[in-house]
C-alpha cells in the first residue's frame, strides 16, 4: 500500500529539455471499457547522447500518455513528419489493443517572430489563437484543428525559459489538450441521453396525469409503470455517473492548467485559454446539465411513487374507516337486540318463577294450610324486580368482556 502511495509521487515526472524540439504527445486508453492500466510509476526512455530522442510514458486511471521529445537543430520550413508510433520501443508494446484519444504535435522554436501571421501561415494554420505565457517568457499559438496525420498542432516560441520552466510549460499545454479531450468523452453520453431523457420526461408527465385521474382499481397498473420508469432512470444514472463525474474532474484540471499559463494578450489574436474555455465550457456544462437532469428525474419519480403510495394508503384507511363504521352499526344493533332479549328474559324468568311459586302454594294448601291472596299478589312485583336487578348486574359484569370481543371482531 505504501509503495503505491510512493509510486504516485513519481507518476508525473517533469520534462527537461532546452533548445528547439518537436514534441509529440499521445493519449491512449484500453479498447475494452473494463481495461485499466495497473501500473503507476512513469517510464522514461532516454537514448545515449544529449541530443537524442527521449520518450516518457505515464499511466493514468483510465488512459496512458506517451510523450516523445525530438531535438531539432534548424528551424523547419514545414511541419515535421510524425515519428512517434506504437512500435517505437518495447515499453509501448504493453499498450497494444488501445485506441488513440488525442494526438498533439508541438513545435518548440527559439525566440519570437516580429510578425506572427506569416509564420503561422507558413505552417498552414488558420484562424489561430495566440497568447504570451509565463508572464511574457514564451508564446503559444494553435488553430485547434485536428488533422489525421499530425493531430492537433501547437507552435511554442521560447523567449527566455530555462530547461526546467520550459518543460513545465510544455507539460501544462499538453495536459490542457489531453484532459480537454478526455473530458469530452462525456459529451457523447450526454448527446445519447438527450432523446432518452425527453422520453423519460414525457412518461413522467403521463404518469403524473394518470395519478390524478386514475380509479382506485387501476392503482397497481400505475404503480408498475412508475416503478419501471424509476428503474430506467436509475439504470442510466448508474451507467453515466462515473463518466460525468470524470468530465467534471478533468474540466477542473483544464481550468487550473489554463490559469497556470499566466496568459497575456497578443495583439490581433484571441488568447489561447479564452479560445479553449469558450468552446470547451459549454460542452462541460451540457454534461453537468444532463447529470443534473437525471438526478431531478430520479427525485421526481421517487416523489410520484411516494405520492401514489400515500394515495393508496389513504384509500385503505378510508375503507378501513367504513368497515369500522359498519362494524359499529352491527354492534349497536346487537346491543339493541340483546336489550330486547333481556326484556323478554325478565318476563320469561319471572313467569317461570311465579309458576314455581304457584305450584308451591298449591302444595301448601293441599296440606290444609291456607295462603293469603295478598302474598300471591305481592310476590309478582317482587319476583319481577329481583329478576330485573339480577339480569342488570350480570350484564354490567359482562360489559368489559363484550366490548373487548367487539373490538377483536
Amino acid at each position: 500500500m505504501h509503495s503505491d502511495f510512493n509510486a504516485e509521487l513519481h507518476a508525473r515526472p517533469s520534462i527537461y529539455f532546452s533548445g528547439m524540439a518537436y514534441v509529440e504527445h499521445l493519449a491512449l486508453r484500453p479498447s475494452s471499457p473494463d481495461g485499466l492500466f495497473s501500473r503507476h510509476e512513469a517510464v522514461i526512455i532516454q537514448e545515449a547522447g544529449d541530443q537524442r530522442t527521449s520518450v516518457q510514458i505515464e499511466f493514468h486511471t483510465e488512459f496512458a500518455t506517451v510523450t516523445q521529445v525530438t531535438p531539432i537543430s534548424e528551424r523547419p520550413c514545414v511541419w515535421p513528419a510524425p515519428q512517434l508510433s506504437h512500435g517505437r520501443c518495447e515499453q509501448l508494446t504493453s499498450l497494444c489493443g488501445t485506441e488513440v484519444l488525442c494526438r498533439v504535435g508541438m513545435l518548440i522554436l527559439d525566440g519570437a517572430p516580429h510578425q506572427l501571421g506569416p509564420v503561422l501561415s507558413q505552417f498552414g494554420f488558420q484562424d489561430s489563437a495566440a497568447s504570451q505565457v509565463g508572464d511574457g517568457a514564451a508564446q503559444i499559438c494553435s488553430d485547434f484543428r485536428v488533422s489525421p496525420e499530425f493531430g492537433a498542432r501547437i507552435v511554442f516560441f521560447n523567449k527566455d525559459l530555462n530547461a526546467y520552466r520550459l518543460g513545465r510549460m510544455v507539460r501544462r499545454v499538453l495536459e490542457i489538450e489531453t484532459y480537454r479531450t478526455v473530458a469530452l468523452l462525456g459529451l457523447s453520453e450526454a448527446r445519447r441521453l438527450g432523446p432518452v431523457l425527453k422520453q423519460f420526461d414525457d412518461d413522467l408527465v403521463g404518469l403524473t396525469k394518470d395519478n390524478v385521474n386514475i380509479e382506485p382499481k387501476d392503482h397497481r397498473q400505475l404503480l408498475e409503470g412508475i416503478a419501471a420508469l424509476s428503474a430506467h432512470v436509475i439504470s442510466e444514472t448508474a451507467a453515466t455517473r462515473n463518466r460525468f463525474g470524470a468530465t467534471a474532474a478533468y474540466a477542473k484540471i483544464v481550468e487550473e492548467r489554463i490559469t497556470e499559463l499566466r496568459e497575456s494578450h497578443v495583439p490581433g489574436f484571441q488568447r489561447f485559454g479564452v479560445f479553449v474555455a469558450r468552446r470547451f465550457n459549454p460542452a462541460v456544462r451540457t454534461c453537468a446539465a444532463t447529470a443534473l437532469r437525471l438526478e431531478h428525474l430520479a427525485l421526481a419519480t421517487t416523489h410520484l411513487l411516494d405520492l401514489l403510495q400515500t394515495k393508496i394508503q389513504v384509500e385503505i384507511e378510508y375503507h378501513n374507516t367504513r368497515q369500522l363504521g359498519v362494524m359499529a352499526e352491527r354492534a349497536a344493533t346487537q346491543i339493541q337486540i340483546q336489550r330486547a332479549v333481556e326484556g323478554f328474559s325478565v318476563i320469561a324468568i319471572s313467569y317461570y318463577l311465579l309458576s314455581l311459586f304457584e305450584v308451591a302454594i298449591e302444595a301448601i294448601e293441599r296440606t290444609g294450610r291456607h295462603v293469603p291472596a295478598e302474598v300471591v299478589l305481592l310476590s309478582v312485583p317482587i319476583v319481577v324486580v329481583v329478576v330485573a336487578i339480577t339480569i342488570h348486574r350480570v350484564r354490567h359484569a359482562l360489559a368489559p368482556m363484550n366490548k373487548q370481543r367487539t373490538l377483536l371482531s
